[in-house]
């Protein structure tokens, strides 16, 4: 299987990428030129000049930089489209801005350009849906290409001379300049330097312990600097002051990111280059926004804030950024779903539509468990009980206990009410410490229908009714060195995939863990839990991970079990937004063998 890195990527995903911000430089110096020639350089042309740098220098220097590799090899369709877009919309806003022209054709002339941007903002989207960790510099990116439609939205109520939310004149086309550079522009900056602070944190801990500081304070900045320009003077001044803060900590780190970075190219030179000069426009920026009447002219601001912000620290920022090409710590685009769904209920009987035409019976979650055996996993460390589980897993009948954590008792039993609707993913009651009896069985499940490959079914009722607790399908699939166990959990048009990375219980443990959870070392795996769908699969703030031990492994910290025909144990941990909401306690017999009363 290939998998595209990110070079290639932006090579092969975003046509003419390194011509288009060549070309754009030649087309603004040349207009730059003719105005100053023609002495036209007045508050409302510069303002223009500054503004059409956005779309033909810095969206096409850092927007490639926003790849994401794909497993498949082939390019993201919505990133190939955008950067079909770009050229045409950005190249269209030249003559609205140069020329003199009835505002129904200047108009007419901004409307691919916002096209592009709603694309670009959807792959933003997409990036920030389809990611298995929180990684924040990439989240910083995602919010940078979702502002660029709030941008493109100023830029045409300007080129269409309306008023927008009280704000007409001068000022509708400052707060397009302010999405485009003041968000757009700063946060791209700030999530590509998060990059580089990321692949070096053990080398500087302090600016890496600092950085999601600066970051969440960007990225709430601006909103309250918006929120106060539109009338609220009190937010206003909040808004400036977390800028006139965070901004001279981007530059310091900036510079830290330009000592630490391996390269001798000139891209580490432009980044001191733009920390330099984003701490002279930001003084500017503290004396125009705190103070009233302010200290600092409109034109004074216009000519050396908003040039030294354009070109010094975003221009020169994302030039070194572009030359440099920090790697995402991000998993690979492109996950295997399965494509099975219900049309309302699922239920016990879900799978008996699907059986393959081979006559396939198989009796485990897996064939053959050394499938999984990597450099840091040996399956023949494992227990031969737990492994004999995985491979045989018909021959197993189990009970469990529920243990629900303080404040989610009440959301347990709302979601059971739900689930026994649907009859999937029915969890054992809220009343902790009950014993569950649990019946199971192993079907084959059609791969053509699923769209994996050797995939079986694992059907899991309660004794004591036969009603569904969990109705799931089971395969794998291979990401690098890396084997997942592959889970898909039928809903109503759409399915709940967990993705669990396998490994020992603890160094030198014939134990199994298997976690959905990302590992701090390898940020950029596949697992996760993930709701799929065939717009758009959403990484959910879920995460579980199930340990299995022998009965003579399992550590001492688990609850106690004198029944002697128990031969495995297991714990299965379940967290909503980070918080652990319920454990659930397995007991494991070998079928026939007598259970407790």
């Amino acid at each position: 299987m290939r998998v595209l890195t990110a070079e290639q990527g932006e090579r092969g995903s975003f046509p003419y990428a390194t011509g288009v911000p060549v070309l754009g430089v030649g087309i603004w110096l040349t207009l730059l030129a003719w105005r100053w020639a023609t002495g036209g350089v007045h508050e409302f042309l510069l303002a223009e000049t500054l503004f059409l740098l956005a779309p033909l220098v810095i969206v096409p220097l850092g927007l490639p930089l926003t790849s994401v590799p794909v497993r498949s090899g082939r390019p993201s369709r919505l990133f190939t489209l955008a950067g079909v877009l770009h050229p045409i919309g950005a190249l269209a806003l030249v003559p609205a801005f140069a020329l003199e022209l009835p505002w129904q054709a200047r108009f007419a002339l901004g409307v691919p350009y916002l096209l592009f941007t709603v694309c670009a903002a959807l792959h933003g989207l997409v990036r920030l849906a389809g990611r298995s960790a929180f990684l924040l510099e990439e989240l910083t990116l995602d919010v940078a290409l979702l502002v660029l439609p709030g941008g493109a939205v100023w830029m045409l109520t300007w080129l269409g001379d309306f008023p927008l939310l009280g704000f007409q004149g001068l000022w509708v086309l400052l707060t397009a300049i302010h999405f485009h550079f003041a968000a757009f522009g700063c946060l791209l900056l700030v999530g590509l330097l998060g990059r580089i602070l990321g692949s070096r944190r053990t080398l500087a801990p302090r600016a890496w312990r600092l950085y999601p500081v600066v970051a969440v304070g960007l990225i709430g900045a601006f909103p309250l600097l918006a929120a106060g320009i539109a009338g609220f003077r009190m937010i206003e001044i909040v808004g400036v002051t977390l800028y006139v803060l965070l901004l001279p900590l981007v530059a310091v780190l900036l510079l830290v990111g330009a000592v630490r970075v391996d390269s001798r190219s000139v891209g580490r030179w432009l980044l001191v280059a733009a920390g330099l000069a984003l701490l002279g426009s930001t003084t500017l920026a503290g004396l125009w926004g705190l103070f009233r009447p302010s200290l600092v002219a409109l034109p004074t601001m216009l000519r050396f804030h908003g040039t030294l912000n354009a070109l010094g620290f975003v221009g020169l920022g994302l030039l070194g950024m572009r030359l440099l090409h920090p790697a995402s710590r991000a998993n690979v685009a492109g996950l295997v779903f399965s494509r099975l769904s219900s049309r309302g209920r699922t239920g016990p009987r879900f799978f008996e539509r699907l059986a393959p035409s081979d006559g396939r019976q198989p009796t485990g979650l897996v064939d053959d468990f050394s499938e999984y055996a990597r450099p840091d996993f040996d399956p023949l460390r494992l227990d031969p009980e737990v492994r004999r589980f995985y491979e045989h897993t018909a021959s197993y009948t189990l009970w469990v206990v529920p243990d629900w954590k303080p404040g989610f008792r009440l959301g347990g039993r709302l979601w059971g009410w739900f689930a026994r609707q649907v009859q999937q993913l029915v969890l054992p009651s809220a009343a902790n410490l009950q014993r569950h009896g649990v019946k199971g069985a192993i079907v084959a499940v059609d791969d053509r229908a699923d769209g994996r490959e050797r995939v079986r079914g694992w059907i899991r009722t309660y004794e004591s009714d036969g009603s569904p607790i969990y109705v799931a399908a089971y395969s794998s699939h291979v990401a690098g060195a890396m084997r997942y166990m592959n889970i898909a959990f039928p809903l109503p048009f759409s399915n709940m995939t967990s993705i669990l990375r396998i490994d020992h219980d603890a160094p030198g443990g014939t134990g199994l863990r298997l976690t959905s959870c990302a590992q701090e070392e390898v940020p950029g795996g596949d697992q996760g839990v993930y709701l799929a769908n065939p717009v758009l699969p959403l990484r959910l703030p879920l995460n579980e991970t199930i340990w299995v031990w022998s009965s003579e492994g399992t550590p001492q910290t688990e609850p106690p079990c004198d029944d002697p025909s128990v031969v495995l144990r297991a714990r299965h941990e379940m967290w909503f937004f980070g918080r652990k909401y319920l454990e659930l306690h397995y007991y494991i017999q070998r079928a026939g063998e007598t259970r407790p009363g």
